[in-house]
């Protein structure tokens, strides 16, 4: 795919996104009844704008990619299908269908219109194919794991939370309800576990630490480390280049 084809493809995809952002609002109503993940539409547009930057490559290949169903997730996912070449199956744990099946059926129409052999669906089904990748969803992945070669996991709204202190009870049961209302994955570990366990066990990207114990931050220091504080304050709608490797790798 040449270049200019690709952007001018991927301005399309903005332009029908803006056209369609009533309807998107409102099935994004619908699909909080069932989910309480946030959307905008202007971070759509910034997600797709970003990906304009990157080289076009030839993966020429199929992967499985299961994934909590955030739209800001799936459009990540399907702009590395189309900037790599790649026919991409998703299961999005049937969360914000409405939504995510929008966003697919406007990018496949301009897809199928540019005579693009790419192919992008959302799978309902457990399936494992060759190249399968979990982001979060670690008690599907510790399923499978040992039964399947080729699975990768990656870690990215995922969190493991340390907690040894009432009081910090407020705190924890605002930052729990976040993770629960948007399916992101969660690991407590109690006081008798330690810290220790936390940094060295846990999966989640993130690691939230609330505690009264001192000099705690001058011991933990890390990007995505937390320490008696919300870990969801800063929102993050695009794939770091570490991710992007991994998944197309």
């Amino acid at each position: 795919m040449e270049k200019i084809l690709y952007n001018a493809m991927l301005t399309r995809i903005e332009k029908e996104i803006k056209e369609n952002a009533e309807e998107i609002e409102n099935l994004k109503k619908i699909d909080s009844k069932y989910s309480k993940m946030q959307i905008e539409i202007k971070k759509f547009l910034e997600i797709v704008e970003h990906y304009k930057e990157k080289n076009i490559q030839n993966e020429n290949k199929e992967i499985m990619v299961y994934c909590n169903g955030n739209p800001y997730i799936l459009l990540n996912l399907v702009m590395i299908a189309i900037t790599n070449n790649m026919n991409m199956k998703i299961n999005i744990d049937n969360t914000m269908l409405g939504v995510n099946k929008l966003l697919l059926k406007i990018i496949n129409d301009i897809l199928k219109e540019n005579k693009l052999n790419i192919q992008i669906e959302i799978s309902n089904e457990i399936q494992v194919m060759e190249n399968t990748i979990f982001i979060d969803r670690i008690n599907d992945y510790n399923v499978l794991k040992n039964k399947v070669k080729n699975i990768k996991f990656i870690p990215y709204e995922s969190l493991d939370v340390y907690l040894d202190s009432d009081e910090f009870d407020e705190l924890f049961e605002t930052i729990y309800n976040i993770a629960i209302n948007s399916n992101i994955d969660i690991d407590i570990f109690e006081e008798d576990e330690g810290i220790e366990n936390l940094i060295k066990y846990g999966k989640g990207r993130r690691k939230l630490i609330l505690t009264k114990q001192k000099n705690i931050a001058e011991k933990y220091i890390g990007e995505n480390i937390y320490i008696n504080e919300n870990p969801f304050k800063d929102e993050k709608i695009i794939f770091d280049e570490d991710i992007i490797s991994c998944i197309i790798k």
